[in-house]
């Protein structure tokens, strides 16, 4: 039923008239009577009696016309409503994140986004990548997510869609009181592979992929003095500043310790080991338009922030011109 057939019966009632109540439509009378035989024969009752005064609402009649005029008003307001979303004057996103792109990459987009779109509800959890990737895969809460790992973890999952967004480079980081800092790797920014066996590795979980991965990346066995599982890799940070071992950590996670002194950074001498932040999204679910938006805005503020590390290439010539 088209809302034109309502909006002819709500105004004939209004107006008591069809010569009037055609031409606040834009029609001829004949397409009025059209509208209203439709309406008439779609509730299998009379609606409307004409006498020479004018125009009656019959006892049913009387009966819809609230509801009528409801539908239109429903109509009206849910289109409102759509083209509030669409231009983000409301909405809700959820998303999830594993801890390096939910806890250091993500909170300084998402408050900018924020202040772009007030009216938008945000929700930001953290997980482990794997509940992160299991979320997106079948849950119903959470619209988008974000991990750090591999390039080639979970990309021949057909259900989702793993797009790179931001190279995460990965450094050895210890404590400016390292007996390896002050006896060889003083005034260095490289140490080799070698440097490391037989040294204390600090690691947020045992089934961390970080050793996985630079075994692969390197083709050597590591051989750790021991493997310290702490739980965070704030309590990692903490530990490494506390000179209880060495730890193999996101750039991102310690930028703030290592430009106040407080742990240095060293990069793998031959050896170029990094994952990426990847964006996951279900292949077969269209996203919203505030999670487009959100997409958007984050791709050109990660080009902005990290312009060497972006994978967009048209974002990151953008954020260069």
């Amino acid at each position: 039923m088209r809302i034109e057939n309502f909006e002819a019966f709500v105004n004939i009632a209004r107006l008591g008239s069809f010569t009037q109540a055609a031409e606040e439509c834009f029609c001829t009378q004949a397409t009025m009577s059209q509208r209203i035989k439709k309406l008439e024969d779609y509730y299998k009752v009379q609606l409307l009696h004409r006498d020479g005064r004018g125009v009656e609402l019959t006892l049913a009649g009387q009966q819809i016309l609230p509801y009528c005029e409801a539908i239109i008003v429903a109509l009206r307001d849910s289109k409102n409503e759509l083209l509030n979303i669409d231009q983000l004057s409301i909405g809700e996103l959820k998303i999830c994140s594993s801890n390096t792109p939910g806890t250091y990459i993500l909170p300084q987009v998402l408050s900018s986004f924020h202040l772009r779109f007030p009216g938008i509800e945000l929700e930001s959890q953290i997980k482990y990548a794997k509940d992160v990737i299991s979320e997106i895969s079948f849950g119903s809460e959470c619209e988008l997510g974000f991990v750090s790992q591999p390039a080639d973890v979970g990309v021949d999952d057909k259900k989702l869609k793993f797009e790179p967004i931001l190279r995460d480079g990965l450094a050895v980081i210890v404590s400016p009181q390292h007996p390896m800092v002050r006896d060889k790797w003083v005034g260095k920014h490289s140490i080799s592979l070698d440097d490391l066996q037989g040294q204390t590795l600090l690691t947020s979980n045992r089934k961390s992929s970080t050793v996985k991965n630079l075994e692969t990346t390197s083709g050597k066995s590591m051989d750790f003095k021991q493997v310290v599982a702490l739980g965070s890799m704030e309590a990692v940070k903490k530990s490494v500043e506390l000179n209880a071992g060495i730890a193999i950590a996101s750039h991102f996670l310690v930028q703030d310790e290592v430009s106040s002194g407080r742990l240095l950074s060293f990069s793998i001498e031959d050896v170029t080991v990094y994952r990426f932040v990847m964006l996951v999204h279900r292949r077969t679910v269209s996203l919203s338009p505030t999670a487009r938006a959100f997409v958007e805005y984050l791709k050109k503020d990660l080009a902005k922030m990290y312009p060497t590390l972006c994978c967009d290439l048209e974002h990151r010539r953008a954020a260069g011109e």
